[in-house]
């Protein structure tokens, strides 16, 4: 109940923030003076083209960023480029500037390789999901000189881990329409957890370059940090996405859920039609706590030991339409515990719509 009270508390001010919105921006704000909702889709079946159900095995995100804000305190306006982090990570030359706060739910479950038994499985990893709330503020500044932009983005996640999240009805309810096999070991999952965490993460755009002049071909470099600290998931990443292709949108790539690092939900088409590209990217996560597979916090659980770094490698195509971009994400991710037998993949699918 105090998690329900909290959610709704947080999600009453940040509504109460967004009817504030002024209705008119600058013509130099990243996105446009639009909102945007994002739908997002994750699943091991996508990458596989198999009936298969093993680690991280699904996500779901549903998501509503604002329009630009012209009405935030300066206190919280100023957070968004935190100054120690700016020491490692510099915001270069700057003449725009936009912030924008979003509010997103999200699900995620996870099983062992085995979901035919009944039986704890010690060697394997346990089953968990995870149903949350991510409240967000966003900042980018950019150059309409060199085309150069920075994105800061804070997150926090507040939701739950364990039974209460409904890992094991959503799954099998899915499985019935699909007829796929049941998954018989959720009395084994990890127990139930108030989860809060707090992401901050930093992403450069540079400038856009012609690589093929005479074909209309146009590349760039998106490359990104990131912090997370909480029971839930306490890591440091760093990564970054190619993208080669036709008039590329001024935005940062797609979204992804798990761990959601990197991408933009808005995005900004440069010219009338196809805004269409291809991307391939990295990512690199040095983890303290990774309650998936750490178990509980304060208490005993079902547990397997981790592996303290673990990379993605990412490739994608991209289609901006009018007002909605579709993207496809195929994730193969190196092995994020010790007795894993092998690197998982998975697919992601994801779909903005500009308000």
């Amino acid at each position: 109940m105090a998690l329900k009270r909290t959610g709704a508390s947080a999600l009453t001010v940040l509504l109460a923030l967004g009817a504030g919105t002024l209705p008119a921006q600058a013509l130099g704000d990243a996105g446009g003076d639009r909102a945007f909702i994002t739908f997002q889709v994750e699943n091991d079946l996508f990458a596989n083209f198999a009936n298969t159900d093993r680690h991280y095995t699904n996500g779901l995100q549903a998501a509503w960023l604002s329009r630009p804000r012209r009405d935030l305190p300066p206190w919280l306006a100023d957070l968004s480029s935190p100054p120690f982090y700016s020491l490692l990570f510099p915001t270069g030359n700057f003449d725009r500037k936009s912030h924008r706060t979003g509010i997103a739910i999200g699900h995620a479950i996870f099983t062992p390789d085995n979901t035919a038994t009944t039986a704890y499985l010690p060697d394997e990893r346990p089953y968990a999901a995870w149903l949350h709330m991510t409240f967000s503020l966003q900042s980018v500044r950019s150059s309409s000189v060199t085309g150069e932009a920075w994105q800061d983005q804070w997150k926090l996640d507040l939701g739950v881990v364990g039974p209460s999240a409904q890992g094991e009805f959503v799954q099998n309810e899915w499985h019935k329409v699909i007829g796929a096999n049941k998954a018989n070991g959720w009395d084994n999952q990890i127990k139930d957890e108030v989860g809060v965490n707090l992401s901050f993460e930093r992403a450069w755009r540079s400038s856009t370059l012609d690589a093929a002049p005479e074909r209309g071909l146009q590349t760039d470099f998106i490359p990104y940090t990131i912090v997370s600290l909480g029971n839930v998931q306490t890591y440091a990443g760093i990564g970054g996405t190619f993208r080669l292709g036709f008039s590329l949108p001024d935005d940062f790539g797609p979204t992804r859920i798990y761990p959601g690092v990197g991408g933009s939900e808005w995005f900004e088409p440069k010219s009338a039609g196809c805004n269409c590209y291809i991307f391939a990217g990295f990512e690199g996560r040095a983890i303290a706590r990774d309650i998936f597979l750490d178990g509980n916090t304060f208490r005993d659980s079902v547990s397997i030991g981790k592996n303290h770094f673990v990379h993605d490698l990412k490739l994608g195509t991209v289609f901006v339409l009018w007002n909605a971009r579709v993207s496809f994400t195929h994730v193969f991710r190196s092995k994020e515990y010790k007795a894993q037998p092998k690197a998982d993949q998975f697919g992601a699918v994801s779909v903005n719509f500009a308000l």
